[in-house]
């Protein structure tokens, strides 16, 4: 038995065609903007400061996203000009993930403004616009998985498959739930965002082992670049938890 799967790449309404996929993208991009906004708010920060940084964010990692995408699936693409149709999928959250990053960084440095703040308030906005663009990625029929037998497989072309997007959709609804929670916890800069980061790479690293995607050296090429994300993250993570702890001892 499998679950009833149909994929909705796009509706016409009259003369105009809507992509599924760039709908929810750009459904994502606003629900992150509100989120950031108003965690903006909260922590007394300029929002004007927070829109400026997001049509930033915004350029760069769609610019990023779409670069790590061709890159790593070249192959698919049959002409130059295909490379630049957006709205039809195919977009890596880690590219985009390193190029909003860099955006961040960039203007916070120009701004003099504190990167593990600003970092902290977008990591809501970040897991739930992660989750929001996913349902385009489920709805136009990407990242369909290996073949299974589970009870919650779809059926694609008369075989049975894993569909990792809605796995993606629920682990990332949970770190947003998650996040929110914890969005008022006094801790160290940056405790949101490492924490995020750390969830985010776990997750993915897992649901990586039902995707269909090219293997180089048994992992795929997102996993090879989580280890170093969790690494990373994780190292941080400790590391300022002990400076704070260090911190409320000395006080």
């Amino acid at each position: 038995m499998a679950l009833p799967y149909y994929s909705f790449i796009s509706w016409k309404l009259g003369p105009l065609t809507i992509y599924s996929y760039g709908l929810f993208v750009a459904i994502a991009f606003l629900a992150g903007i509100f989120l950031a906004v108003k965690g903006a708010k909260k922590r007394n920060i300029s929002t004007e400061q927070i829109y400026d940084l997001i049509f930033y964010i915004i350029i760069a990692s769609i610019s990023g996203a779409r670069i790590a995408y061709v890159i790593e699936y070249w192959h698919n693409f049959d002409s130059f000009i295909d490379i630049f149709k957006i709205w039809e999928g195919g977009l890596s959250f880690i590219g985009g993930l390193i190029g909003a990053l860099i955006a961040v960084f960039a203007y916070v440095k120009l701004k003099k403004l504190n990167f593990w703040k600003t970092a902290d308030i977008f990591a809501p906005a970040l897991a739930l616009g992660h989750a929001i663009g996913r349902i385009g990625c489920y709805l136009t029929g990407l990242h369909i998985g290996k073949l299974t037998t589970v009870p919650w497989a779809v059926m694609v072309n008369n075989e049975l498959r894993h569909q990792t997007a809605l796995y993606d959709i629920i682990a990332e609804s949970a770190n947003f739930l998650i996040l929110w929670k914890l969005r008022t916890k006094k801790a160290f800069d940056g405790f949101l965002f490492l924490l995020y980061l750390m969830m985010y790479s776990t997750e993915r690293f897992v649901i990586d082992f039902f995707r269909a995607d090219p293997l180089y050296y048994g992992l795929t090429a997102t996993q090879w670049s989580l280890i170093f994300v969790f690494l990373i993250a994780g190292f941080l993570f400790i590391r300022y938890k002990k400076t704070e702890a260090g911190h409320e001892r000395s006080t």
